[in-house]
């Protein structure tokens, strides 16, 4: 089975999670015209209506909007427009000169995804405009219904490859995998819906127009083009899908006129990190991890919610070892930072339950 080079290499890249991977951010809010900073930030600015988190993700807002009906008690069959083989998916975009529409979802347990089917991606006012300029996707993780293992194997490593760590989210690529847009759940009728998304491909057309000027253009003229073509993605997708764009970048800016260099050294450090970390991990090099973590706090000066999701690193890599007491003083070392950030609170939630336990142990019997 082969699939588009970008899509292995996002996928050798994974490891741990450093501080801009965004394991804490939701996806991306819709955007119908082209970022007038392109180059991301570390976050992402949350959505209207939160997604459920995939599994092993933090957790997140699952209300449902007023006014919305209540979800179906059963997932309802996909439309006969969705593909759930990307391969396939992907020879009939390339065929067609279509992009491809990627949705990750969980069917058949989170109830916004089953309004989101229900509502708009499976009427026909939707699937109509949307096919206009894609083949559909659907990437499923039930947990009352159970997937042929490939297809199970198939949606985990895209899940891995764009980092999906909620549902239900759409991902907007070319054939090649590279993504230029992310959206979620709406509340819009399916003919809004597909208006949104037809709109959303002229992000990928301006893409390409900015690339084609810049491989005319010299210098700091071509990191300027570059900059305006490369997608404004959460975390470091922007590193791992076009990291050729951001080298050159930093190479044709040395006096930093575009104002994105430093951003753009740090997206590929970060990738260099997590590449580096999931080799010491497979290797079951801990004490190289913590090193490492430790040498990537220290030389990219991390600070606030950044230098607490690398402690966070350090916190997997401690637990694998099993030294509880470095675990609480990094956890301690969170807090300290700002007990105010997500971060914080999350290390001082565990803190609490741990004195809770020691506690509990305390007062127990012998």
């Amino acid at each position: 089975m082969k699939f588009p080079v970008s899509i292995l290499l996002a996928i050798c890249l994974l490891a741990t999670g450093g501080p801009l991977l965004a394991q804490d951010a939701p996806p991306a809010p819709p955007t119908l015209a082209p970022a007038t900073d392109p180059i991301p930030e570390t976050t992402a600015p949350a959505p209207a209506t939160l997604p459920s988190p995939a599994p092993d993700a933090p957790p997140a807002n699952t209300d449902i909007p007023d006014g919305t009906l209540p979800p179906p008690e059963l997932p309802e069959p996909p439309h006969k427009a969705w593909h759930v083989d990307y391969q396939a998916a992907r020879k009939e975009a390339i065929d067609q000169g279509k992009h491809l529409l990627l949705l990750f979802t969980g069917s058949d347990w989170i109830p916004l995804c089953r309004i989101f089917d229900r509502d708009i991606l499976n009427q026909p006012d939707f699937v109509d405009a949307a096919t206009e300029k894609y083949v559909l996707v659907r990437f499923d993780f039930p947990k009352e219904q159970r997937l042929p293992a490939p297809v199970a194997a198939q949606n985990q490593m895209f899940m891995r490859a764009y980092r999906v760590s909620a549902f239900p989210t759409v991902f907007l690529t070319d054939t090649d995998g590279r993504p230029y847009g992310i959206n979620g759940y709406q509340a819009v009728t399916p003919a809004n819906y597909g208006k949104i998304i037809t709109a959303m491909r002229q992000m990928g057309t301006l893409r390409d127009q900015y690339f084609e000027k810049a491989e005319n253009a010299e210098g700091v003229e071509k990191a300027k083009l570059l900059v305006k073509g490369v997608p404004n993605l959460p975390g470091n997708l922007s590193a791992r899908y076009y990291r050729p764009q951001l080298e050159t970048i930093v190479a044709n800016d040395p006096q930093d006129e575009t104002g994105k260099v430093e951003k753009c050294k740090r997206l590929i450090a970060d990738v260099d990190y997590a590449d580096q970390m999931q080799k010491l991990e497979q290797q079951i090099e801990w004490s190289k991890m913590l090193d490492l973590t430790d040498a990537y706090i220290r030389e990219n000066n991390l600070q606030g919610s950044e230098r607490q999701q690398a402690m966070f690193n350090k916190i997997g890599v401690l637990q694998k070892q099993g030294n509880l007491p470095d675990v609480v003083r990094t956890l301690m070392e969170i807090v300290k930072v700002d007990e105010k950030t997500p971060q914080g609170q999350r290390a001082q939630a565990a803190l609490d339950q741990l004195r809770a336990r020691k506690l509990e142990e305390d007062l127990s019997p012998r």
